[in-house]
């Protein structure tokens, strides 16, 4: 482009500019200062937006790994009780009377339990807990492991005969004086705990759990509206990448061809996979729906301020300065009045405050929304992160000492568990209102996130050890005094670490996690502790 059209283009902008009054001017530059405003609030949105697929993530790989665990304590409790079994005479010796009622009584007391049998080497059974017809296990994969093992083994997943539902056997070898396998004692064992899992996450997250074998057959399925319990599935897509994986989390379309985050894991001495799998188009649909409201809530308070200025430009400005322009006029013309007003009518100094006031009101509700923790007003990790690096960044004239107080509650996951989220987040909300009224102005209270809370007592006069301790018990008895929530009676305590900057640590960083060492300790002595970073010894010290 040549010099000459560059210049024609300037001109006529400036001319355009020119023609633009002063409220368009003014309104062009408030909604330029505020764009950046609404393009952090809409990136934190954002970032919001993918930590709950990120926490859907965790969570589908966590509840998978803890029905694996489920499983493994089961089977632990199985062999232990097999253990024991082979000690009673009766049941050795397969007593026609004694056994079976042994047997019964055994089968009855364990939940997991779907029944007990006593075997001799040759398959036939001898007595059982709930049947009475001949019975022969001598093909069983299980059975022959255990007499040529003299072991204790578990079958993989089979389908009862008579509940149609996956159960694994237990077998376990009786020996004789010397050393041969006399009788195998078995034990059927079923997956309760996969439909109270089931119940959790449907409430939850309205997800489904699964139970694969180790050949990609599906065992149990709830919910299951396709009824494909009893298929292979070994050719899926998404069955075949958690075949070859030990554990993880795919996303992946699922076996309902609906897009799922899907965490797995395998369970222990069967190779069968437990895979739990939420929509992620539920996740998203929540994770949307909080960035269109906060959008919305941001675009609100931008045509809320632009609306204002120009009401405030006409009422303010542009009416002062059309009677200036008429006041000019008058005195030009031949009808000059001496009396006449030359000046607009004065500006109440109020019309501007409530300007600045709806200003500061805005910058709170963006502050709110980006550093303020919803549920108990204190700052939230965030803040707590930009407030540490606000304070390693000041000149060291300008940095006063400072107590990191690490904070954990004791006793709040059972709220969680036995009167639900609800009840934990009201007593939450009041726990963070008495820690706020136990620091001093000018102190730093934050939630970091759980039931994990930090303050920063700010040292300027050297105060010693004691007052940092009288702050902390002061806090520990405000926590632990009664909470009334949702009209329940909840008991809640707290542990605090303490560490000290600059004495225990020149690096703020390093003082953190002195502090984090420190309540780890405290917790580890038992509920309602202090413990001081100073207080550790090496070995306590040491990096966890």
């Amino acid at each position: 482009m040549s010099l000459l059209k560059r210049t024609g283009i300037l001109r006529r902008v400036q001319t355009l500019w020119a023609r633009v009054g002063l409220r368009a001017r003014l309104e062009a530059f408030i909604l330029l200062a505020l764009l950046p405003m609404v393009g952090l609030v809409v990136v934190l949105l954002l970032q919001e937006r993918n930590q709950d697929i990120e926490r859907a993530r965790d969570a589908t790989r966590l509840l998978a790994d803890r029905g694996a665990q489920q499983q493994a304590q089961i089977v632990q409790q199985a062999r232990s009780v097999l253990q024991l079994l082979t000690l009673v005479p009766d049941i050795r010796e397969a007593s026609p009377d004694r056994c079976a009622t042994m047997l019964k009584q055994a089968t009855d007391l364990y939940p997991w339990s779907t029944g007990f049998g006593v075997f001799n080497p040759d398959g036939n059974l001898l007595c059982s807990s709930n049947r009475s017809r001949p019975m022969n296990v001598a093909d069983r994969d299980y059975f022959r492991e255990a007499l040529a093992t003299h072991g204790f083994t578990v079958s993989n997943f089979l389908i009862g005969q008579n509940s149609k539902k996956p159960r694994v056997v237990a077998a376990l070898p009786i020996l004789g004086d010397d050393g041969s396998v006399i009788r195998v004692l078995l034990a059927g064992v079923d997956l309760n705990w996969l439909a109270e899992l089931s119940v959790e996450i449907a409430h939850e997250s309205g997800g489904t759990v699964s139970l694969f074998d180790s050949e990609g057959t599906i065992l149990a399925r709830v919910p299951d509206p396709q009824g494909i319990v009893g298929r292979s599935m070994a050719e899926h897509p998404m069955v075949r990448k958690i075949m070859v994986e030990e554990a993880g989390i795919i996303e992946d379309d699922g076996l309902d061809g609906i897009p799922r985050i899907s965490g797995f894991s395998t369970l222990e001495e069967t190779g069968a996979k437990i895979v739990v799998a939420v929509a992620r188009d539920d996740i998203l649909a929540a994770a949307d729906r909080n960035l269109l409201l906060g959008t919305g809530v941001i675009t609100g308070v931008v045509l809320l301020i632009v609306g204002g200025v120009w009401v405030l430009m006409e009422v303010m400005v542009l009416r002062g300065l059309r009677d200036l322009k008429a006041s000019a006029a008058f005195l030009s013309s031949d009808l000059f009045d001496p009396y006449a007003l030359c000046t607009p009518v004065p500006v109440h100094p109020s019309e501007i405050g409530q300007v600045a006031h709806a200003m500061r009101t805005m910058g709170r509700t963006l502050s709110t929304i980006a550093f303020e923790d919803r549920l108990t007003g204190l700052a939230n990790r965030r803040f707590f992160e930009a407030h540490v690096e606000r304070l390693k960044e000041q000149p060291a004239e300008d940095q006063s000492a400072i107590a990191i107080l690490y904070i954990d509650l004791d006793g709040f996951k059972p709220v969680n568990d036995q009167h639900g989220h609800h009840t934990g987040d009201a007593a939450l909300k009041q726990i963070g209102t008495r820690l706020a009224h136990c620091v001093r102005h000018g102190d730093f209270a934050a939630r970091l996130g759980g039931d994990e809370f930090a303050v920063l007592l700010s040292l300027p006069d050297g105060q010693p050890e004691r007052y940092i301790r009288d702050v902390a018990r002061r806090i520990i008895d405000s926590v632990s005094a009664p909470i009334i929530a949702d009209g329940l009676d909840v008991q809640i305590g707290c542990s605090i670490g303490i560490a000290l900057w600059p004495s225990d640590a020149e690096d703020l960083a390093l003082a953190l996690q002195n502090a984090d060492q420190a309540l780890y300790a405290a917790k580890r002595s038992g509920r309602g502790r202090i413990v001081a970073y100073s207080e550790l010894s090496a070995t306590d010290a040491s990096p966890i």
